[in-house]
């Protein structure tokens, strides 16, 4: 039993990396797993919890990377289900939540084969960007509001990376909240609640202004001389 454990130990990382693919197929094929396909799949199941339908939501989003189906779903969903004062909250600990359990399947198991296999040339520049110890906080950040950068790839490259946890939370924290707000807006508006206009202000509040700053500042530059060719 002891040479067991110690062959465990040993192949530690390859034996990671298989129990989370086995994983991810495993809830992809065993019949009765939710896989929505449209934001109206995620408002009739969820409404179909009733009052639990909020802890339910949260806990979708937290395995939603294992089940392969796009963040955005959620995001608009949660402003249909519920007022901004349950939507926000639900939206943020959600997204919180998947993103911490990417990184951390990053960093015991899976991060290297992704960036070998999936990192290519963009992958590497992204994690040699967020290496920095000094400066990975702010950079951080800057990868969460600036809508360019795919949420889960990004928290896969810095589970790679020696981040501590407590900047990747607080970092993803920070960069959450305008989008879970404008996503609220924007789901509340669909629903009827409110004007189109609005959302479309607090949208662009949201996202485009960290775009502009992103573009007219010199962080943009600093990512781009991580490519090794200036």
């Amino acid at each position: 039993m002891s040479r067991f454990f110690g062959v465990l130990r040993t192949h530690r990382h390859a034996v990671l990396v298989t129990v989370y693919l086995l994983l991810i197929a495993l809830l992809w094929y065993l019949p009765g797993v939710f896989h929505p396909r449209s934001v109206e799949d995620v408002r009739r199941w969820v409404t179909g919890f009733g009052i639990w339908g909020p802890a339910v939501y949260i806990l979708l989003y937290i395995v939603r990377p294992l089940l392969l189906f796009p963040s955005l779903l959620l995001n608009v969903a949660a402003g249909i289900l519920f007022p901004p004062q349950i939507g926000i909250p639900c939206l943020t600990a959600g997204g919180l939540g998947s993103a911490v359990l990417l990184f951390y399947m990053a960093r015991t198991g899976i991060g290297g084969e992704f960036l070998s296999l999936h990192g290519g040339r963009w992958g590497n520049r992204i994690h040699e960007y967020l290496s920095d110890g000094a400066k990975n906080f702010r950079r951080m950040l800057w990868l969460r509001t600036v809508p360019l950068f795919p949420y889960d790839v990004i928290s896969l490259v810095a589970g790679c990376t020696k981040m501590k946890l407590a900047t990747f939370v607080f970092t993803t924290l920070l960069g959450i909240l305008p989008g879970a707000v404008a996503y609220n807006v924007l789901g509340d508006a669909l629903g009827g609640e409110s004007g189109f206009v609005f959302s479309a202000v607090m949208l662009v509040l949201a996202f485009g202004v960290p775009l502009v700053f992103w573009y007219a500042g010199g962080e943009r530059k600093h990512l781009r001389e991580k490519d090794g060719n200036g």
